[in-house]
This record gives structure tokens, C-alpha cells and sequence, in this order.
């Protein structure tokens, strides 16, 4: 192979590489994150977190039968650290919850797939803690 053969390839690769990056997060609204942003984000970034997206929210599309239906799923922030995604719930109750009960579960499932993050974190303001809940198949 050439010269020109391996700048064409390089060219292709960074192509695929940019409209891949893009295609992540096609269709995410919410809010940027400003300076001020209050005690949650205060621990998202000494946890080491950038904050993505305030309230981020996703239109999802379906169909039954033939006739469309559309839903919006909406989250506390999108964050992101070593170059994974995340998104982060708020607990602001100090009442026990079990994150593997079939509620929390599937609700939890839903959104890490639907917006394509590595996992979701549980903050929980009052005790000023974090949870990371990561699936693997």
C-alpha cells in the first residue's frame, strides 16, 4: 500500500470515528451545566465527573399494530468520567430502597439502554453519597 492509500484509509477511519461519536448521543436534549449548579453537582465533580447535560430527556418512537406512539425519558444529569457516560438519578429521602427489586430494576435497564450510558449513579443528596449501577449480559 501507497502513501496515498493509507492517508484515504486514516481519512475513512476519522470519518466512521466522528458520525460513531455523534450517533451516541443523537437525540439527547437537556440543559447545559452552568457554573453555579448547586450541591449535586458540586459532588458529581469532586467524584471526578464532567457534567454532560442537566435534565436530559430522549423522545422515543414506537410502533404497535402499525400506529406510532412516542414516550420522552428524562434523567437527573448525563455525566461523563474516563470517557464513559453515565447518568445520575437523585435520591433526596433517606428511605431504604432496594436497587435490585424488579421496579428499580427494570426502570434502571430502560434508561441505561435507551441512552446508551455505561451505567446510572445513584446520588443521594441528603447522605451525600454515590451508587454505581452498572448491567453486564
Amino acid at each position: 500500500m501507497g502513501i496515498k492509500d493509507w492517508v484515504l484509509l486514516g481519512l475513512l477511519l476519522l470519518v466512521f470515528l466522528v458520525r460513531w461519536l455523534k450517533g451516541r448521543s443523537a437525540g439527547i436534549e437537556g440543559k447545559k451545566a452552568t457554573a453555579a449548579g448547586g450541591k449535586a453537582v458540586q459532588i458529581l465533580e469532586a467524584a471526578g465527573y464532567e457534567i454532560l447535560l442537566v435534565k436530559p430527556t430522549l423522545t422515543v418512537q414506537m410502533e404497535i399494530d402499525g400506529q406510532p406512539h412516542s414516550f420522552t425519558l428524562k434523567n437527573d444529569y448525563l455525566v461523563k468520567r474516563h470517557g464513559q457516560r453515565y447518568l445520575v438519578r437523585l435520591r433526596r429521602d433517606n428511605t431504604r430502597v432496594r436497587l435490585q427489586s424488579k421496579l428499580w430494576r427494570s426502570s434502571l435497564l430502560r434508561d441505561v439502554l435507551a441512552f446508551r450510558a455505561r451505567g446510572i449513579l445513584i446520588l443521594h443528596l441528603e447522605k451525600e453519597t454515590l451508587q454505581e449501577v452498572r448491567f453486564r449480559t
